[in-house]
């Protein structure tokens, strides 16, 4: 994946499907009433309880296999 970032042409390809993928993502929750502000930090809420740093940090696991 480093190599890919160091040449102009991988990177401008990266960076369109970027774009359209953020376009559809914005366009779909005008559609379909959904705040994106509100979804993100929910899920940040959640995935604070279900991996918290202590734990998660510096590992893989799913949080169903945390000791």
């Amino acid at each position: 994946m480093k190599i890919m970032m160091k040449s102009e042409n991988s990177r401008e390809m990266i960076s369109e499907e970027l774009a359209d993928t953020f376009f559809f993502i914005l366009r779909f929750s005008e559609m379909y009433g959904f705040d994106l502000d509100k979804v993100l930090k929910d899920k940040m809420n959640k995935n604070n309880k279900k991996y918290p740093v202590e734990t998660a940090k510096g590992n893989n696991l799913k949080y169903t296999e945390f000791e």
